[in-house]
């Protein structure tokens, strides 16, 4: 399964690298799969326990942090038999041939 993880503290002024780069972190330390946009960070994951257990990691980090409300948008792209992120851009190249 994949995801894409978007999150905004809000409240925490106009440069939000340092908490991105937080959370960026918690996903490393998560051993969890990933790859950064420019817009989110999509993740490969096995379950939705798996997702909501990074939630909560992301989530207490910020709080950790000083920021008093976080933003999350999380976009999920299930499939029975699979993917990863590498699969998905290829697929699209190759059609753009």
């Amino acid at each position: 399964m994949l995801a894409e993880i978007s999150v905004l503290p809000v409240g925490s002024g106009e440069s939000l690298g340092k908490y991105i780069a937080e959370v960026l972190k918690v996903v490393k330390d998560s051993g969890i799969k990933h790859e950064l946009t420019s817009m989110g960070t999509v993740v490969e994951i096995e379950s939705y326990t798996e997702l909501g257990t990074l939630l909560e990691k992301i989530n207490a980090r910020l709080l950790e942090m000083g920021v008093g409300r976080v933003y999350m948008v999380v976009k999920i792209d299930f499939r029975v038999k699979g993917g990863s992120i590498e699969q998905k851009k290829e697929s699209v190249m190759e059609k753009l041939k």
